[in-house]
Parts: C-alpha cells; structure tokens; sequence
C-alpha cells in the first residue's frame, strides 16, 4: 500500500499518510489570474449584426456554427449581449465549443474569469481537460483556494486519473480536497474504478477506513464490484468472506 489511513474526522472527511511521491506532482502553485477574457482570434464585429438569440435550441445551433466558423466575432458579439441567464447560456456554448476543438485548457480559463460555474461548466470543462493533459489540469485545479469550487474540480480530476493509476488518484482525494459531499463522493468513485482493476488492493484500502457511513459505502460498493465480476466468471471476496 502506497498510504495508511490516520484518521476520518467526525464530519467524516479522510487524512492519509503519504510516504510515496505521486505520479503527477501536486504542489501547490499560484492561481492563474487574469484581468481581462479574450479571444485569440479575429475579434471584428460580425457581418450578421441582424442575429438574435431567443434561448431556442435552433438559435443556440445557429450560434455554435458560428462559433466554428468564426470564434472571435461569436466572443465579442457574446459578451456584449446583455447580463442575463441567455448571455451565460452563449458563453458556456462558446467554451463547450472550444474546448471540443481541441483546447480545452483555453475554455477552462475562460469559463473560469467569466464564472461559468453554477451550471457545473467549469467543472465539465475541466475533466475534458483532465483527460488531455491530466497534469496541467491537476496543477491548476490543486492551485485553487479551498471550498467547494476546488473539491469539484478536483473530484474529476480523480475520476480522470483513477482511470489509469487508482492509488494516486485515492491520495490526491485525501490529501488535496477538503471534507464534504464531493469528497466522499469521490473516494467512492476511485474505489470503484480501484476494485475493477485490482479488487484487492481496493479491499485493502476500503478495510483501513474506520466503522461509519464511507465505510459502509465502500463495502457496498465492493460487494457491487464482487457481483459483477462473479457474473462475468471471476470471484472475489470481501473483508470476513472466503473465496468460492
């Protein structure tokens, strides 16, 4: 094992030591600020001043065809769009769009100077981005200020990770996100991912938590895991259980 479990606070969040360094580095690094959103890209005012944005589907798929075509004009002409719930709904396409082309660490720094947050954007955003350069998006997710905009990047952050290395993705879970939902959440959903891959070395993890509610949850989800794996033809066995 890569970690020992010390403790779980009575709010129910979990602290590991760590004697192995991780796989990516996690340190903590300044926040990226910047005091302006742009576009690098043809920024001149449109040739269709005429086009209006209702919140229709029909209009919102007109807009990102636009935005295929012609990025920067789409930007500004977004940006100068009233302050209501219809311009968020454009900025989010917009980063949605960019981030599909190819650039989705582009999109995360613009969602995130705009705030495009409460949607759960920045968040999608930043798995897309976890999942094409897992370090940049560790580093600048980890570089956040505690709360619960960090936790849920950082919950799918580990989802990205736990994908391909369970155990740094189990420390970076414990070490950098504080207690609350998205935490527990996301110790579930490494375990998961852990179990699928080493059932093992996920059950050894899952035995050091403490009797509550996580642990509870672990083995639930093991048992999960266990029924799967026995319908597909292999045997696991849980905490107390002897193998078929």
């Amino acid at each position: 094992m890569a970690f020992l479990l010390a403790n779980i606070a009575l709010a129910g969040a979990l602290h590991f030591f760590s004697p192995v360094k991780p796989a990516i580095p996690v340190a903590e690094h300044e926040t990226v600020k910047s005091s302006a959103v742009e576009m690098p890209s043809n920024t001149s005012i449109p040739t269709r001043t005429a086009f209006t944005f209702d919140g229709s589907s029909e209009d919102l798929n007109q807009f990102r065809q636009w935005v295929k075509k012609d990025p920067g004009a789409a930007w500004d002409w977004a940006l100068k769009q009233p302050d209501n719930d219809r311009r968020v709904e454009l900025l989010e396409a917009m980063c949605y769009e960019i981030a599909q082309d190819g650039d989705p660490a582009r999109a995360v720094t613009l969602a995130d100077n705009l705030r495009l947050a409460d949607h759960g954007t920045l968040a999608n955003l930043e798995q897309q981005w976890a999942e094409k350069d897992l370090t940049a998006a560790c580093e600048w997710a980890v570089a956040k200020p505690a709360g619960d905009e960090k936790n849920e990047l950082l919950e799918r952050v580990a989802y990205v990770w736990a994908s391909a290395d369970p155990e740094n993705a189990a420390q970076l879970v414990v070490e950098k996100m504080s207690p609350g939902n998205a935490q527990t959440e996301a110790v579930i959903s490494v375990l998961h991912q852990w179990a699928s891959r080493d059932f093992k070395g996920a059950m050894a993890w899952a035995e050091l938590f403490p009797d509550g509610q996580i642990r509870q949850r672990a083995m639930n989800e093991l048992s999960g895991v266990r029924e799967y794996s026995l319908a597909g033809g292999t045997q696991e066995s849980l905490p107390g259980e002897s193998s078929r």
